[in-house]
């Protein structure tokens, strides 16, 4: 271990035993406390401190303004739950995490958050849906795991493979005894994903799937 690591070390082991007495922490107070601890440590100073102190905050090891750390947030059972499920299900919102976890709302909520503040989870809104997927995960592919996991989304997707041919937007809906304006809205998500083709008859709009698109869409989302 390098002398800066083994700094960062011995900080780190210091604000772990700092936030286990206060609830909340200031910058000065902090690093006052850790200098006092290691007066007689020739490698670390003052400025030291505030600087290993700056860089775990950045790295988001410790937050501002919490006494949580990012290993305390992954050992929680809960949350551990809950960020297992994200990863397999990326794109679910907070009804279907509630239900999946039987928690309320405020609980939710509140796990969710310290998930998102330690940079575990991350979330977007698509369409009027604010939902959920792992941090570090690519967020070109957002809108096809969250569509391609909606039953709707997969009736329609179906029910083309299995016409295997280009519809009418009234064929759809008529053989899925849905809405109109309901298949037309999702045909519209399912084109700017590039999912289905648009061909054209005369003046009207017929929809295809995109087999090599959808391929390769249904293998990502397999894969999570």
């Amino acid at each position: 271990m390098s002398t800066s690591e083994n700094a960062e070390y011995v900080v780190l082991g210091i604000v772990r035993e700092y936030l286990s007495k206060k609830p909340y922490f200031s910058m000065g107070d902090i690093v006052e406390f850790v200098n006092n601890r290691v007066r007689k440590n020739p490698d670390i100073n003052k400025n030291k401190i505030e600087l290993i102190i700056k860089s775990l905050i950045k790295k988001r090891v410790i937050i501002a303004g919490t006494k949580l750390m990012k290993n305390d947030i992954i050992e929680n059972p809960t949350r551990n739950e809950i960020f297992n499920y994200i990863v397999k299900n990326p794109g679910k919102n907070i009804n279907e995490i509630m239900r999946n976890q039987k928690l309320g709302s405020n609980l939710a909520l509140w796990h969710l958050s310290c998930l998102e503040k330690f940079q575990f989870i991350r979330s977007k809104k698509i369409g009027n849906r604010n939902v959920f997927f792992k941090f570090d995960s690519n967020p070109k592919f957002d809108e096809l795991h969250y569509y391609m996991r909606s039953k709707v989304v997969q009736t329609i997707l179906k029910f083309m493979v299995n016409e295997n041919k280009a519809l009418k937007i009234t064929e759809i809906a008529d053989g899925l005894k849905k809405n109109h304006n309901t298949i037309k809205k999702y045909l519209e998500t399912l084109t700017n994903l590039k999912l289905v083709e648009i061909e054209k008859e005369k003046s009207r709009n017929l929809y295809k799937i995109n087999q090599e698109r959808f391929l390769k869409a249904v293998k990502l989302v397999r894969s999570g």
